[in-house]
């Protein structure tokens, strides 16, 4: 099972074991925060090759994209949020693909506004559904809807994400299969982590954010985890748990319906600890290039807005408040260079979509396809290894 675990900001650099991206803040204000630049550019960058990739091979070409807290769907200023995202993705596939938009969203005030854009976009022939309620009261009208096609789910509540249980149901046993795909995006709330934490940290188990913690982990074991990392903290506070135990939930949930995982840090600014982790989780090497590519184009959106960070941080590779993002790019393309003459003389022949964690490595959500294709040709200029360039996307050529 592959496991891809990012430990920084999203400006930063990757460690662990493999790699990661970084994303937004939670929930829906009036305009759009620094925090959500990241999130929704990721959301904006995957969500239309998810559907148009994965419908191509299915008869009618049909995919579901669906977002669970949809929210009002776009921001009092006018600018798209995670709905809306998901439906211009409808609408920009729709010469190639039938893409069928789902969106649920609880609270009674912030659905009328929703409907009124779902509105706009049905009356141009797409396909939108609209739920209002909790999303797990509408998985089986979902599921249906989503027979026999590709289906992308987009979770991002303000508080708790759905019940392990829920999780496991949904991706195991309904949608447990390669073919069609299914692919999810939820957010796992950090602040809620390091809060639940805290009242284990004070014995105060009868607190309501216990249980509830244990419904989304799927167990108390999370507990334990929190507590151990935050004990073993250099800093003594509870950044650490929060990483703990969202990287074991991850492989858990990863492990429990057999799919690969990535794990994004979110946070508000550079020097911040994460307001949540998004999580990422799919059956296809596919999913994970293409996933990382967007996280690249989406971290550089998010510098764009908050600017470098001044203060350096301990075990980043890559420091903005000294490099120039020429230099960063570069240090990014020699790690690439790097991993693919290490994974030549290990594997021999192979594409690089095969092995997505090891091409990047710490580059993973830093260095778009722009750069690996830059690190590609620089090599086959030298001759180094042997690459076929000649394929147009990066992600099919191959070494050896």
């Amino acid at each position: 099972m592959s496991r891809l675990v990012m430990r920084r900001s999203v400006a930063g650099g990757w460690g662990g074991e493999a790699s990661m991206a970084k994303g937004t803040a939670a929930g829906l204000l009036n305009d759009q925060q620094a925090q959500s630049v990241f999130k929704h550019a990721l959301l904006r960058g995957y969500a239309l090759p998810f559907s148009v990739m994965t419908a191509s091979k299915i008869p009618g070409r049909r995919a579901v994209l669906v977002d669970g807290y949809a929210g009002r769907g776009r921001y009092d200023d006018g600018t798209a949020a995670s709905a809306e995202l998901l439906l211009q993705a409808a609408a920009h596939a729709r010469s190639s693909t039938q893409v069928d938009v789902v969106l649920v969203e609880r609270r009674r005030s912030d659905y009328r506004r929703l409907s009124e854009v779902a509105v706009e976009y049905r009356q141009t022939g797409l396909s939108v559904a609209t739920f209002h309620g909790q999303v797990q009261d509408h998985l089986t009208e979902i599921l249906a809807r989503a027979e026999s096609a590709p289906l992308f789910l987009f979770l991002d509540p303000c508080g708790a994400i759905l019940p392990f249980a829920e999780l496991y149901k949904l991706l195991r046993r309904a949608r447990g299969t390669r073919w069609p795909p299914t692919e999810v995006l939820l957010n796992f709330s950090a602040d809620f982590t390091r809060r639940a934490a805290g009242v284990i940290n004070k014995d105060l188990r009868d607190h309501a954010a216990v249980p509830m913690m244990d419904a989304v982990c799927g167990g108390p074991w999370w507990r334990q985890v929190a507590l151990d990392a935050h004990k073993t903290s250099q800093r003594g506070d509870w950044e650490s748990a929060a990483e703990a135990v969202v990287t074991e939930y991850a492989r858990r949930l990863g492990a429990a319906t057999g799919m690969k995982h990535v794990v994004v840090p979110v946070r508000r600014q550079l020097h911040h600890q994460p307001v949540y982790h998004l999580v990422f989780l799919t059956r296809s090497e596919h999913g994970i290039w293409v996933l990382g590519d967007s996280a690249a184009t989406a971290r550089r959106a998010w510098l764009d807005v908050i600017g470098p960070g001044s203060e350096p941080h301990e075990g980043m590779l890559f420091n903005l408040a000294v490099l120039q993002q020429d230099q960063e790019d570069q240090r990014a393309v020699e790690a690439i260079k790097h991993n693919l003459v290490k994974l030549a003389g290990r594997d021999g022949s192979f594409k690089l979509v095969q092995y997505p964690q090891a091409v990047l490595g710490e580059a993973y959500g830093l260095a778009g396809d722009g750069l690996v294709r830059r690190a590609g040709r620089e090599l086959h200029k030298a001759g180094t290894i042997q690459i076929d360039c000649t394929p147009k996307r990066v992600r099919d050529w191959r070494v050896g």
